[in-house]
């Protein structure tokens, strides 16, 4: 791997055939937006490849939650003509395509709200970081240009990119990004734990997420690999209640790696699931696993890497890229597979008893199941709770509590937390400190307030008056207001 600069941008390049494979990576994804701006990411990524010309190159891009990245394989002299109009795209984005590009992300259907993913993130982070891929946000309406311009002139500059190359290098070629340095990370706070939950989310798989600290422990990955092997002999081949197992690995920053497994299920049989992931688990933790179990994973490493060299190398130019972008420390595929075959069933166990004190064991919506039982304590994924708080008393009037139960429901305005306690009890709560934002309802005679916390509270009039919607109001900071955009002229008329 060769190191080079283009334009202040870090380029890393690896020999291959006559044709290039090359790749922009950003360090900005879906942790880094906003809950009034969910997707802005994806939206300017859209909108940059819609200012490149016509052509039969292939190409094209990607958002996930931590990078966006830019990739296409061809002619050197197409690449690079490729790269270079990505780099002035971003630099002066086609906004008037807003509305259409829009269009094509509700087309492509890329809400994540129902992944199981998102919401083991979410059940650790709340909405925060990675744990706003469990959310939808206010709407798209409220992409505006200033807010996609804004976000493309923080993140999408030259101080936070890397490009990876194989093949050859285009000759002369230019990145004409936007200066500007990296922009740097928000590093969420995990919730608070003191030992393993279990927790219900949307979705429709068994997921668990298991957290690490420190420096990187090789332990850690190869344990995962077994309880998955064992998951897929006893869920897949074993039992036919599963069909997919799988992981994916996380890090927030050098010191802090999350890997989550997600499990799906056969349509009745997800507590079995959840039983099985839990009771594996704890088996790796307290036997560790077998030699032959760690020889194996072992052997199917080195099997991928024989399997195919141009993509190993693609893939180890990536991950420098993106190591690169997120200020993370690079480890040649070589030096892993090296750390793996040092690794002893002991160093199994002890890294996987060490994870079980974060674990985060989550089950879909619907699904009747008592929970592992004792350490395990059920958590709800959201601020749950049962006493309501001091504070000024809001209620539906009571001939409507009387005729309709759903509405027996109090709304209390307290000098540090809003909360909401519903027909069944359950108050949920939101702490003036934790307020992401508050988003008029679309009449505008009420808001809908957001927690970091998850927790969310709608304040109407039609519920609870008007004094209690202008309390709450009165409550919200100026800069936790998100504003419903004005309409256009152009829209009026079509209205009309």
């Amino acid at each position: 791997m060769h190191h080079t600069d283009i334009d202040g941008v870090p380029v890393l390049t690896a020999p291959g055939g006559d044709r290039t494979t090359a790749a922009l990576v950003f360090g900005v994804g879906l942790r880094d937006e906003t809950f009034a701006a969910i997707e802005v990411t994806h939206l300017v990524e859209h909108l940059a490849m819609s200012a490149l010309p016509k052509s039969h190159l292939r190409c094209n891009a990607v958002t996930d939650v931590d990078t966006t990245t830019f990739f296409a394989t061809g002619r050197p002299a197409a690449v690079g003509a490729f790269l270079e109009g990505v780099c002035r795209a971003l630099a002066d984005l086609p906004t008037d395509r807003i509305d259409v590009e829009i269009g094509v992300l509700e087309a492509e259907n890329c809400s994540t709200a129902d992944s199981t993913l998102g919401a083991l993130w979410a059940a650790r982070f709340g909405l925060a970081g990675p744990g706003l891929v469990v959310a939808d946000g206010p709407g798209r309406e409220f992409l505006t240009e200033d807010v996609v311009r804004a976000h493309a002139r923080r993140w999408f500059v030259r101080g936070n990119a890397a490009l990876w190359c194989r093949g050859p290098l285009p000759e002369g070629l230019r990145l004409p990004l936007p200066d500007g340095p990296p922009p740097g990370r928000t590093t969420p706070q995990p919730r608070p734990q003191t030992g393993p939950v279990w927790t219900v989310v949307p979705g429709a798989g068994v997921g668990l997420l298991l957290g690490a600290t420190g420096p990187w422990d090789p332990a850690l990955r190869l344990g995962v690999e077994v309880l998955l092997d064992r998951l897929r002999d006893t869920a897949r081949h074993t039992r036919g209640i599963s069909y997919s197992v799988d992981s994916v690995g996380l890090d927030l920053h050098a010191g802090h790696r999350e890997v989550a497994v997600v499990v799906d299920a056969r349509q009745g049989q997800e507590a079995a699931v959840a039983d099985l992931v839990w009771q594996q688990l704890v088996a790796l933790g307290d036997a560790g696993p077998t030699p032959g179990e760690l020889a194996h994973a072992v052997a199917g490493f080195e099997e991928e890497l024989d399997a195919d060299e141009q993509a190993v190398v693609e893939a180890e130019l990536a991950d420098a890229a993106y190591c690169t972008v997120a200020g993370l420390p690079f480890r040649p595929v070589h030096d892993v597979v090296r750390a793996w075959r040092a690794t002893t069933p002991a160093d199994v166990a002890a890294a996987l008893r060490r994870a079980r004190t974060t674990a985060v064991l989550a089950v879909p919506e619907g699904v009747r199941y008592p929970g592992p039982g004792a350490p395990v304590e059920h958590r709800a994924l959201c601020t749950l709770e049962s006493v309501v708080p001091d504070g000024e008393t809001f209620r539906p009037p009571l001939l409507t509590r009387l005729l309709r139960p759903v509405d027996r429901r109090t709304l209390v305005v307290g000098d540090t937390v809003l909360a909401h306690q519903d027909a069944d009890g359950d108050v949920h709560r939101v702490p003036w400190e934790l307020l992401e934002c508050a988003v008029p309802t679309e009449d505008g005679r009420g808001v809908l307030v957001v927690g970091r916390n998850l927790c969310t509270v709608r304040v109407h009039e039609a519920v609870f008056g008007r004094r209690a919607v202008a309390v709450v109001r009165a409550r919200v900071p100026a800069d936790r207001w998100v504003h419903r955009p004005v309409a256009r002229t152009e829209d009026l008329v079509a209205a009309s």
